[in-house]
């Protein structure tokens, strides 16, 4: 038989509970977290067999977020942990329709025994009835990319970022990958004390239950991975590190959206590898069409070419080339066009305020929603833990 695959959100007792289940034979924790949003996209990652949810969360949220758990991972049971001897919490159980309750703390003995007889119970059910699964929700890395200069890759970066985030609602990271000039936190307008080096000096030590820590959270719920603060610290970061660092955002981030530098350094290569999307980022000059054109024969020998989406930035300038002669030259179809607003760009970054969230009733904004839903797609349009998290889950 396989071994029964366990998640566990709980603010208090997670780390005691995993090394407790780990040590059965028939159990294996997927994961550990106080946090329920972390929780909620490891399982819809893992789909685990079993939910253990601690309910004594700050603000009261614990209902919101088993009723949540119960709705939207239906083949996984639910069992609600709690530190008080409460009647509301089976009196939630039921309503939610929690597998069982327990008390904490508990005995190893009893803790197992419960767990195992959910677990049998839960194959007997599997095995009557066939219940048909959701879709699977997708985890996406995205990487913006020019090998020119100027033409807005950050701005767009960070802004398609915050774009997917409003669209879904889901965890989305933005890792700025240019280690020797980045400005992706400073743009958004926060402060940050971590950074990839950070998490470069603990390579060996990460797993994806503290990837979070080495981010900083914008007002959005948006995670924000800074570069390092001196770029004499860029050398440290070697292409193993970013694709370890990669696929552990990856886990635990339904969007990763990572800002690549505007050159094509060895670092770059595991970031576009692991993307699903690589956008390209240009303007109407002869100059960047020159390079876009590089930077797409490029990805085709790479094997990418299906991977691109372009996007012409600042379109609307004077003496710019018109998008059908632009298209005819790449052989490739623009999939956004940015109007050109160099007052709200400049005033956003002054202000630290993202002109996505400064002008929401812009056309730029318009457009990089657009460009965001064509990367999201139509069947991963938020979900309920949203309105959970905003209420005070991280």
């Amino acid at each position: 038989m396989d071994r029964a695959t366990i998640l566990i959100i709980d603010h208090a007792e997670s780390s005691s509970l995993k090394e407790r289940l780990n040590k059965q034979p028939d159990f294996a924790v997927i994961g550990s977290t106080d946090s329920p949003d972390l929780g909620f996209t490891l399982a819809e990652r893992h789909q685990p067999d079993l939910i253990m949810l601690n309910v004594d969360m700050p603000g009261n949220r614990g209902p919101s977020v088993a009723e949540v758990l119960a709705l939207e991972f239906p083949m996984s049971s639910l069992i609600l942990t709690t530190n008080s001897d409460s009647k509301r919490v089976l009196h939630l159980a039921l309503q939610v329709g929690a597998k069982d309750v327990v008390n904490l703390p508990i005995e190893d003995e009893k803790l197992f025994r419960i767990v195992q007889r959910v677990v049998r119970q839960d194959q007997k059910r599997r095995e009557m009835f066939s219940v048909q699964k959701k879709e699977k929700p997708q985890f996406k890395t995205v990487t913006v990319f020019s090998t020119k200069g100027g033409v807005g890759k950050s701005t767009v970066a960070l802004n398609l970022a915050l774009a997917i985030r409003e669209l879904t609602g889901k965890r989305v990271a933005a890792v700025d990958l240019d280690l020797y000039s980045g400005n992706l936190a400073l743009m958004a307008g926060v402060t940050w004390k971590r950074s990839i080096k950070d998490m470069v000096d603990e390579v060996n030590n990460l797993d994806r239950e503290v990837v979070d820590a080495y981010c900083v959270e914008h007002p959005s719920g948006l995670k924000i991975l800074p570069s390092p603060t001196d770029p004499d610290f860029a050398g440290f970061v070697q292409p193993e590190h970013v694709h370890k660092i990669l696929g552990l955002l990856n886990e635990v981030f339904n969007y990763v959206v990572v800002d690549a530098p505007t050159y094509l350094h060895d670092v770059v290569l595991p970031a576009l590898e692991l993307s699903q999307e690589v956008v390209l980022v240009t303007t109407q000059d002869l100059a960047s069409l020159q390079n876009l054109k590089q930077s797409i024969d490029l990805l085709a020998r790479l094997t990418m070419r299906s991977k691109i989406r372009v996007v012409v930035n600042r379109v609307g300038y004077t003496g710019g080339l018109k998008l059908k002669d632009l298209e005819g030259e790449l052989g490739m179809e623009v999939q956004c066009v940015i109007p050109n607003n160099e007052k709200l760009a400049v005033d956003s970054v002054n202000m630290g305020v993202p002109m996505f969230l400064a002008a929401k009733n812009s056309l730029v904004a318009r457009r990089l929603s657009e460009l965001a839903g064509k990367i999201v797609g139509t069947g991963d349009r938020g979900h309920q833990l949203a309105a959970v998290s905003q209420s005070g889950g991280k």
